[in-house]
């Protein structure tokens, strides 16, 4: 089937004009609800890399990553430092196979193509076979980084002059620029974009996995996805990877309206995190949360920001078997390139991502690299810190893996994943949810939830409808905002539904805190958290182990004090576990368990009786 025909039997009625990635905001644009394609199989991943058994580093580098940055204008390289330059020039010497070893981490991507000719990449991907091999021997796994569809149009032009027809031309009949790069200092327009919907483009996507592939790669990640042929594009180049390669991890950096394109994916990641900790009020309004402004939760002189509504989005999409990277690349203050988050928040964002199954993606390219290069005493302090915790996960790996959600909770989407900001508000507030997405829903899976939320799902299409109306008539509690389920898959608007009758009902957008007040009435019948302000937690079952997880978060930068854990009814044991307070305990009586302190993290490992 040709690439027209695939989308046109994809029900994709008009062509979508996707945004650029890199670090520029996205807004939501409304897409067509279709019947997403299968996806690779469960058998498709290899055992190493299961959800929960990931510590993830970008360890971007290399001379065609410095050229890269200079050409972006990122700070930090342009205008240029020339030790900055020498370290990330130099990143893939061997020796730094050891500070990845240090950190307790298994598993980077390493900069392969970028968007300069084959010509030009090929001594750095040389330099690379080497470097692969000597992390495969220290246990270390590697993607190859890739850009789906970034020209450095000179290089290339000069080099693969065919590449002249491959643009993709904008409105105004010039090629379409790369979005997220500061052109100014360059003095002129540095990257184009290629057009997925040409086969020669293609065949060069093709060429760079085999290269990618035939350096030992584990699998590849893309970068730059800023077309309307992405769905048709991924599959085939999957397809075609693991032809090659049976346990071929394919990985694409998606933004918030396009990231139900994981769908057809084998490994997730998005460099949309935010670095989590309470946010000084003069620091909160910065544009890179604006978005998030107003349902952040007011605490303890500034707000609380966090990334637990964005991992159950990435989450829901794993399908509960693909492995999930997520990079905190905004910062609090300074940006990523130039401004290394602290011991503590790394610490946070580390256990956050690992209290929600998901893997926190380390950035270190920029400054961070160049103070453990110089071994600056301040890098190192950061390094060691994340060394810390990342042996506490590896060490108790049993207890992060082979988990299901209890949430009480199920907030639905449609492919718009719409909401982001407000799932995170929720999560401040101490609501415990899963999402799900409506194209998933059956009577099945929302039978084992006690409540089910429609806020930001303006499209619903009659079978998940369906099952909703099945759920309520079964008892089940329903929370409706204005305008869910106002159109069908067809694009059709659907009067509002009769089972909605029945709904806590928001007539009007509603506030977060209105929204949490009503929501975090539906508490879960295996385990209850009293808990302060500032600490969030969450709560998982290992049902082969017979196990229930209560993993606890403190976003405060003092210990949170007392918190109470109850099991309605027997369990055999429970075990406090902490990287903070190695010998940290729990105090039991009867069927609670008081928590004395919370540092930054901690784990309660409750043994239950059969009958659980």
């Amino acid at each position: 089937m040709n690439r027209l025909m695939l989308v046109t039997a994809l029900l994709v009625s008009a062509p979508m004009s996707w945004p650029q990635t890199g670090m520029e905001t996205t807004r939501s644009r409304r897409i067509a609800q279709i019947e997403w394609p299968a996806g690779p199989s469960r058998d498709s991943l290899p055992a190493w890399a299961k959800p929960g058994a990931i510590r993830f580093a970008r360890w971007d580098g290399g001379r065609i990553e410095t050229a890269k940055a200079m050409l972006s204008g990122w700070p930090g390289f342009n205008p240029p430092d020339p030790d900055r330059l020498f370290t990330m020039t130099n990143w893939y010497d061997p020796s730094t196979v050891r500070l990845l070893r240090e950190a307790g981490i298994n598993m980077i991507w390493v900069t392969f193509s970028n968007g300069f000719s084959c010509e030009t990449e090929k001594a750095q991907q040389d330099q690379l076979r080497l470097y692969i091999d000597e992390c495969h021997r220290s246990g270390i796994h590697v993607m190859a980084y890739e850009s789906i569809q970034n020209m450095f149009w000179e290089d290339m032009y000069e080099h693969e002059p065919q590449s002249r027809n491959w643009a993709l031309i904008g409105k105004d009949g010039k090629p379409t620029p790369y979005g997220a790069a500061d052109y100014t200092k360059m003095g002129r327009i540095t990257r184009h974009m290629a057009d997925l919907a040409k086969p020669e483009w293609l065949a060069y996507l093709r060429h760079r996995v085999d290269l990618a592939l035939d350096a030992n790669a584990d699998g590849v990640i893309y970068d730059n996805n800023a077309s309307n042929y992405l769905l048709d594009t991924y599959r085939e180049i999957y397809q075609y990877g693991s032809s090659r390669k049976k346990d071929f991890l394919l990985m694409g950096n998606f933004h918030s309206d396009t990231y139900v394109y994981n769908r057809i994916i084998n490994c997730i990641t998005t460099e949309d995190g935010i670095e989590p900790g309470i946010y000084a009020e003069r620091n909160a309004d910065n544009a890179e949360i604006a978005a998030e402004r107003a349902t952040l939760l007011p605490f303890d002189g500034g707000f609380l920001v966090n990334n637990a509504g964005l991992f159950r989005v990435q989450s829901a999409l794993s399908e509960g078997w693909k492995p999930v990277m997520v990079e905190d690349g905004h910062r609090e203050v300074g940006q990523r390139e130039t401004t290394p988050m602290s011991p503590e928040r790394h610490k946070l964002a580390l256990a956050e991502g690992m209290m929600l199954g998901v893997g926190m993606e380390l950035f270190v390219e920029g400054a961070f690299a160049h103070g453990l290069a110089t071994k600056d005493p301040a890098t190192m302090e950061i390094w060691r810190a994340i060394g810390a915790y990342n042996s506490f996960f590896a060490d108790n790996q049993e207890y992060y893996t082979g988990t299901e959600s209890l949430a009480p909770l199920a907030i639905v989407l449609d492919d718009r994943s719409a909401g982001v900001a407000l799932l995170n508000g929720l999560a401040a507030r101490g609501v415990v949810f899963d999402v799900l997405y409506e194209h998933d829903l059956t009577a099945e899976k929302l039978a084992r939830y006690s409540g089910v939320a429609l806020l930001s799902a303006e499209t619903i299409r009659d079978r998940a409808l369906a099952a909703v109306e099945n759920y309520v008539h079964k008892g089940g509690k329903l929370f409706v905002a204005a305008n869910a389920a106002g159109t069908d898959e067809r694009g059709n608007p659907r009067p509002r539904p009769a089972l909605f009758a029945n709904a806590t009902y928001f007539p009007k957008p509603p506030s977060v805190d209105e929204v949490a007040a009503a929501l975090g009435a539906i508490r879960s019948s295996v385990v209850q958290v009293e808990a302060p302000q500032g600490v969030l937690y969450n709560v998982v079952a290992q049902p082969e182990a017979g196990r229930v997880l209560v993993h606890l978060l403190n976003y405060a930068s003092r210990p949170a004090k007392n918190i109470k854990v109850t099991v309605p009814g027997k369990f055999l044991s429970a075990r406090l576990l902490s990287p903070d307070s190695p010998r940290a305990v729990a105090r039991v009586s009867g069927t609670s368990i008081e928590v004395p302190a919370l540092g930054t993290y901690s784990l309660l490992v409750l043994e239950l009786r059969p009958e659980h």
